[in-house]
């Protein structure tokens, strides 16, 4: 398995992109499908791979000044380019051309976007993910001083701050990680786990098993068949029950099954999630433009165009704006990594001499 890459995770990502699109559209077609927390359960696996991914990827390595300056890279140069341009652009339209576009965003609330923590529209989610980033840097370093020193201090510290955050997870805003920070912990726990399985192949047979009763269990639920216990979205968020069964389905898919791989590795639903941002910063635009031209909720016969649309601009944006941005700050984090973090490394080592002659 590549570990910087597996399709079954990637294609997962796809389907939860997907399923967010599904369930802030489905108000303006007329289906014969009611919405069964869609959009929640999209936003739910995105969370819970965020905390999978960075355990799986980064709790292994050590912990460097150079290792968190490719992480930070990595990170920013994931997410940044589409979202600064969609914000500019949702800024130009709402002041300039649209004052009702979806995205209302205004000269008082630009530079909180601008600094990843806005709560317009799908915005909202990317402000816990974007604090948690900030959060596994500690997590990471308080791992690794443990495995190197056996310095538990740091993991209990954090440990007893995440216990009192998630007690008032309920009363803190959806923005705030502390709201959501159990389905990123489960995913780090997951995470952790499965790379300390080296084997790809666990047990065909009964993987396969696994999977057919995970995207059963999802198909019921999205359905209305399982009845989920929760009267609004806020319940959904705040169980524990939800950030379990997110990271049991992240870990378990990336694992190789015959069925995991015709569901989560085809071509068309890794393509969706290598757009995947795109896809969900860009859906709300098109429900728009579309409830514009179209007041009246639309037929069913509509929706096949509607997602073609959606998954066409958002596959545009992913090659004109999010490759060409991440290989750009890819290349000035290369020119930072070469200029700066050496001057990390020489004044350590200045430190270290002038410690021993003092000793001496």
């Amino acid at each position: 398995m590549n570990q910087t890459r597996i399709d079954a995770i990637t294609g997962l990502r796809g389907m939860a992109a997907l399923l967010v699109v599904y369930g802030h559209s489905v108000e303006w077609f007329s289906l014969p499908w009611e919405n069964h927390f869609s959009g929640e359960i999209g936003v739910m696996i995105f969370f819970s791979l965020s905390g999978f991914l960075m355990a799986y990827l980064y709790l292994g390595k050590q912990f460097s000044a150079l290792n968190v300056t490719e992480y930070a890279i990595s990170r920013f140069s994931r997410i940044a380019p589409a979202y600064l341009v969609i914000v500019l652009l949702s800024l130009f339209i709402y002041t300039k051309i649209d004052p009702h576009f979806v995205y209302d965003i205004s000269a008082k609330n630009i530079l909180r976007h601008l600094l990843f923590s806005g709560n317009v529209s799908v915005f909202w989610s990317i402000t816990p993910e974007v604090e948690f980033y900030f959060l596994f840097v500690l997590v990471w370093a308080a791992a690794s001083r443990y495995v190197n020193r056996l310095d538990i201090l740091g993991l209990v510290f954090l440990a007893l701050c995440c216990m009192i955050l998630l007690s008032y997870r309920a009363s803190f805003p959806g923005t705030f990680i502390g709201s959501k920070l159990h389905y990123f912990l489960f995913g780090v726990i997951a995470g952790i786990i499965r790379s300390k399985i080296r084997s790809d192949r666990q047990g065909p047979k009964s993987l396969t098993v696994l999977h057919a009763l995970l995207i059963a269990s999802t198909v019921l639920m999205l359905g209305g068949w399982l009845s989920l216990p929760f009267a609004s979205n806020n319940d959904f968020y705040s169980s524990i029950m939800t950030a379990i069964f997110g990271a049991l389905l992240v870990f378990s898919l990336s694992f190789s099954s015959a069925l995991g791989a015709v569901v989560f590795e085809n071509k068309f639903i890794v393509l969706c999630g290598e757009c995947s941002f795109s896809i969900y910063l860009l859906h709300m635009p098109v429900i728009y433009l579309v409830h514009k031209l179209h007041p009246e909720p639309l037929q069913l016969i509509f929706l096949l165009p509607f997602t073609v649309f959606v998954l066409l601009s958002s596959w545009l944006n992913f090659q004109l704006i999010e490759k060409p941005g991440a290989r750009f700050i890819k290349s000035v984090g290369i020119v930072f990594k070469r200029t700066v973090i050496p001057l990390f490394a020489l004044a350590s080592n200045s430190r270290s001499v002038t410690t021993e002659r003092e000793i001496r």
